[in-house]
């Protein structure tokens, strides 16, 4: 059975640039956009949604050989009871595809395998 790999990184000052009211509501789900506005450390935030929007361009990178458009508040990066992401989505069972989300100083990584 063959895997597929997406990664995809971010600098934290591009989505800096980019975060508005707008930005936030095309890439967060109303779950995950709950989450986000109970995180009271600007920074935490800004890893927040930078780790979100790796994650869904590494799950787009996974999923675009079903060549439908995919909508990233239809893909929602959530956390286990032990704080580990994983995915929801309309497009693909759960179990399928795993995620991995890693931040450093300026740069956070995601990576997503369709098993």
């Amino acid at each position: 059975m063959s895997k597929e790999i997406g990664v995809d990184i971010v600098e934290f000052a591009d989505i800096k640039e980019r975060i508005s009211d707008k930005f936030i509501k095309r890439i967060l789900s109303n779950r995950e956009l709950e989450r986000y506005n109970k995180i009271t450390n600007e920074q935490r935030k800004l890893e927040y949604i930078a780790g979100r929007f790796a994650a869904k361009e590494a799950y787009t990178k996974v999923y675009k050989k079903f060549l439908t458009p995919l909508n990233f508040v239809d893909v929602e990066i959530l956390t286990d009871e032990f704080g580990a992401p994983y995915i929801e989505s309309k497009y693909m069972p759960e179990d399928i595809v795993k995620v991995s989300i890693s931040h450093s100083k300026n740069y956070v990584i995601a990576m997503c395998i369709k098993e």
